[in-house]
């Protein structure tokens, strides 16, 4: 075995221009790089602090999930447009944000809309409507059981869908994965919360006793048994706009050293 010792003059060198020896930057990789904070301000997507309704969404993932930056090798997202009118839409800001922060994740695309024209070595897509039992679970069967890290449900926001991709979903996950709902506060015309507990309300009922007593049609209650964290975290714009907090849960699966460990 044979040791060496790399060392300059400029290796405990705080700045991180061009000028800064290799040493320094391999000391602290992480201070070269920009949080995902401001990498997501210039993507066109709502999870930043500037653009659409500037939910900045990006302060959590970059919270729960900077310590996997560069180990995160699957992650999944539901909903690609910002909204049906953009159903021909030239490109996918969100899949680009993650793209860029996790330098080594493939991408899977889950949407309406069908973005398999952008598929490569790191982005692979489905057509698939959250509504419809049925395709999401013929979906859930073309996935691996336990091979994503991460998945995020920013889809149609109406609690029937949320709930349903959760249940079918969720077993998709690895040990220690993180399942993300975003926009809690937004339901769509026509929700019925008489035959459908808002998520919301469902997963803090299941966050404070362990299980709920609410309208559970796709029986969430029987995977939360494998849910080890839920936690809440509030929409810059909701919070601004109406006083609403927790627009946002990250549902972190048992086992593992988990995600952001």
């Amino acid at each position: 075995m044979f040791g060496i010792h790399l060392w300059n003059a400029r290796t405990n060198a705080l700045s991180r221009d061009e000028g800064s020896s290799l040493i320094s930057l391999l000391s602290d990789p992480f201070g070269s790089f920009p949080s995902l904070t401001d990498l997501a301000d210039p993507f066109d997507t709502d999870k930043n602090r500037h653009t659409g309704n500037h939910h900045c969404y990006a302060r959590i993932y970059d919270q729960l999930l900077s310590p996997r930056r560069f180990s995160l090798r699957r992650l999944m997202e539901i909903g690609l447009c910002r909204g049906l009118a953009e159903r021909n839409q030239p490109n996918m800001p969100s899949v680009e944000l993650w793209q860029s922060y996790f330098p080594f994740c493939h991408v899977i695309g889950v949407d309406l809309t069908d973005f398999s024209r952008f598929e490569g070595d790191r982005f692979s897509s489905f057509v698939c409507d959250q509504s419809k039992p049925d395709e999401v679970r013929s979906l859930a069967a073309r996935i691996e059981a336990g091979s994503l890290d991460v998945i995020i449900d920013d889809g149609s926001h109406a609690s029937h869908d949320q709930q349903l991709a959760f249940r079918e979903f969720f077993p998709l996950l690895a040990d220690g994965g993180w399942y993300f709902i975003e926009d809690l506060d937004w339901q769509p015309p026509g929700e019925d919360p008489a035959r459908i507990t808002p998520t919301k309300h469902l997963l803090r009922e299941i966050q404070r006793n362990g299980g709920t007593q609410s309208a559970d049609p796709f029986g969430i209650r029987e995977v939360s048994g494998r849910i080890a964290d839920i936690l809440f975290f509030d929409s810059h714009y909701e919070l601004e706009r109406a006083n609403l907090r927790s627009g946002l849960v990250a549902i972190r699966k048992c086992g593992g050293a988990g995600v952001a460990g």
